[in-house]
């Protein structure tokens, strides 16, 4: 158990503790927890480690959201208790500015002064400090990754209400290396449909798709699509995406369950994973770029046909069956006439069928 400062009880040091400690590098451990904090941003306490001075709280998801402040041991340059406000704040000098780990009580200063100050004098433990320095390059690596995705992301049509950043990266995470989606339609917080080449995204977020501080997020992929449907309205309407596993039972709208709550409601678009409410100017906006997805899920259906050319050497296992050449031209026809085949591959096909036979 790290050290605590007077104000600083062991259940609430054990929380904290359990809370941060998989956001430490290796090697890194916690010398001593004081009562410092701050409303914004939002911390509960702070930590001193062999490596760094922390400011968190444990109520974040990640390690983001849980360490709020930080200086190394190699960045500080001095220490400061000075009261303001009635109460001392801990304050740590650096080259680039003062960071305020906020007020705590008169009688933790020497505390918190012992242990920040054998930080800033015997500088960070080796380990800990060559694990910091790989993970802040990674997390450069990633940044350039994210900002080179970012400034690529003004190209994609997107139709519907402004983008939000925090949609782009729920996009990003579906997104293969150096991939970017074909255009988006955004309905706001009602989710978003994202087409990709061979798939189409449907993702949601929040209280209106029934998921509180969850998600939405199904993948349809081209081959699986039967149809895509959109059923509406005087104004709003709703696009729908059909497969054997999703198949269209009624007109969706948004108005049918309105007396139900949102995970009781079973035919209310915004909680069905294949259904984007959308209003009707939008999906008109959007219309041609849909059109064209049909045609990619016909394309991936088309059956292909590939003709074999035998070689002069190889010997036919027994006897063929004898067909002229006006019976193989028909049934060619028949296939494209029944568009198993389009018009290059029925040309391609007959091309090579006439020089064969010839």
């Amino acid at each position: 158990m790290p050290a605590l400062s007077p104000k600083i009880k062991e259940k609430k040091a054990a929380k904290w503790s359990q809370a941060i400690t998989p956001d430490l590098y290796a090697g890194e451990s916690i010398w001593a927890f004081v009562n410092a904090a701050r409303f914004k941003p939002a911390t509960v306490a702070t930590a001193i480690t062999n490596a760094r001075i922390i400011g968190f709280t444990h109520f974040g998801q990640t390690t983001d959201k849980r360490i709020l402040l930080e200086v190394a041991g190699d960045q500080i340059r001095g220490l400061d208790f000075s009261t303001k406000g009635g109460l001392p704040h801990f304050r740590i000098q650096t080259d680039a500015g003062e960071v305020d780990f906020g007020s705590f009580d008169a009688n933790e200063v020497d505390f918190a002064r012992h242990y920040a100050e054998y930080l800033w004098h015997n500088g960070i433990d080796p380990i800990a400090q060559q694990a910091a320095m790989q993970q802040r390059q990674e997390a450069v690596a990633a940044a350039g990754v994210r900002n080179a995705w970012l400034r690529q992301r003004n190209a994609i049509p997107v139709f519907g209400t402004a983008m939000k950043d925090k949609w782009w990266d729920d996009i990003s995470r579906h997104s293969r290396p150096e991939e970017l989606p074909w255009f988006v339609i955004n309905s706001g917080m009602e989710g978003r449909l994202v087409a990709f080449e061979d798939r189409l995204l449907i993702s949601k977020k929040g209280f209106m798709s029934a998921s509180l501080g969850g998600s939405r997020e199904t993948i349809f992929l081209y081959s699986d699509i039967t149809n895509i449907e959109y059923n509406s309205g005087f104004m709003n309407g709703v696009l729908e995406v059909l497969t054997p596993s999703y198949q269209g039972t009624a007109n969706h709208d948004y108005w049918r369950s309105s007396g139900k709550s949102r995970n009781s409601a079973s035919d209310d678009p915004r909680t069905l994973s294949n259904c984007l409410p959308l209003i009707k100017v939008t999906y008109r906006e959007a219309q041609p770029m849909l059109n064209e997805v049909q045609q990619k899920i016909a394309a991936s259906k088309r059956t292909q046909v590939i003709v074999h050319h035998a070689s002069d050497s190889v010997q036919p296992a027994g006897p063929a069956p004898v067909t002229g050449l006006a019976d193989e031209l028909a049934k060619l026809a028949d296939m494209h006439q029944r568009g198993i085949l389009d018009d290059d591959e029925f040309k391609a096909a007959k091309g090579a069928l006439i020089a064969r036979m010839s």
